[in-house]
């Protein structure tokens, strides 16, 4: 099991994969060029690795604490949000204009994440997967808070 160094906290691998996605999937997508989505950390943006066909996938590290309420909270360079509503933001950029921008976020909810799984993967230092699609209902990339793909985060 992995620790925190700075504590006795037990530190999670986790996967975040987007599905449905292809290099030129979205191109032209509202006058848009060489589009990306990529992990946002507190320092930038990661590129993500192949996963498969048309998939790309991100591991991070996540730190779990248990908070006053006895209910887990999360940090790590990769989580986002406030205590009780952390998240993982995959972010959509592209060439517009000359110049590159962010024009869509994705949220990968960390609140859905069980107890349960948590003391498993700790238990059997196993990795955390969620899995989201890459296409929103309009045809462009997906954004804003999305479904899981398998409906909740797997072990692996």
């Amino acid at each position: 099991m992995l620790r925190s160094p700075k504590s006795a906290q037990p530190v999670l691998t986790v996967r975040l994969v987007c599905e449905g996605w292809q290099a030129d999937r979205f191109e032209g997508f509202d006058g848009r060029r060489d589009i990306r989505v990529e992990l946002q950390t507190k320092d930038g943006h990661e590129a993500g690795l192949p996963a498969g066909k048309d998939a790309l996938a991100w591991t991070t590290l996540v730190t779990v604490k248990t908070g006053a309420d006895g209910h887990p909270d999360f940090a790590g360079p990769a989580v986002h949000g406030k205590k009780g509503e952390r998240f993982f933001y995959l972010s959509w950029s592209s060439d517009r204009f000359g110049h590159r921008e962010m024009f869509r976020r994705l949220k990968v909810q960390l609140r859905d994440l069980t107890a349960a799984q948590i003391a498993k993967a700790v238990k059997a230092d196993a990795t955390l997967v969620a899995r989201v699609h890459a296409v929103a209902k309009d045809g462009g990339p997906a954004c804003a808070s999305v479904k899981l793909l398998e409906g909740e985060w797997k072990l692996k």
